[in-house]
């Protein structure tokens, strides 16, 4: 019989190795920067830290796009805001995941379940729409050119996301 702790342990092993030898890589490579670029690097990684795969591919879209620095300025202002905003709805949002999970495990009916489904689903379409409305915020911000080159590389990464 195959001795299921002997399998968790050695594939955690096997999934942790390649993580400490890109960290040990990372940490050479950092080391031999020159101090400054260390300062950038740090910043840039603080920066990009609290941002999710979403900010992180609008942040390399809004990169390529030439932006004035007002327009930048703008930008990061609207979306600090919306980072804010969307704080709140997260933690609400993995509370609501939580609940869920205790109803899951109890003997709630299935009319408690589907309320709590209800408030979970209001709770992401919430949060959709307030990506939603800063995207169009962030739109306004942009010319007619920006727009037509944002479209485009935001069609690019759709093709490569769903291997077009």
């Amino acid at each position: 019989m195959l001795n299921w702790k002997i399998v968790a342990v050695t594939t955690g092993a096997l999934m942790i190795l390649p993580v400490s030898t890109f960290a040990a890589k990372s940490a050479a490579e950092f080391n031999n920067m020159p101090e400054i670029d260390q300062v950038s690097h740090l910043a840039h990684s603080a920066k990009h830290a609290n941002m999710g795969r979403r900010g992180q591919r609008m942040e390399k879209i809004l990169q390529q796009l030439d932006l004035t620095p007002e327009q930048s300025q703008q930008i990061e202002a609207i979306r600090e805001q919306s980072r804010n905003d969307a704080e709140g709805l997260k933690q609400q949002l993995q509370t609501q995941r939580q609940e869920m999970q205790s109803l899951f495990s109890s003997d709630a009916s299935s009319a408690q379940l589907r309320e709590q489904y209800q408030s979970t689903q209001d709770l992401r379409n919430q949060l959709g729409n307030e990506r939603f409305e800063t995207t169009l915020a962030i739109r306004e911000i942009l010319t007619t050119e920006q727009r037509t080159k944002a479209a485009e590389l935001m069609q690019q990464h759709r093709g490569r996301r769903f291997g077009s």
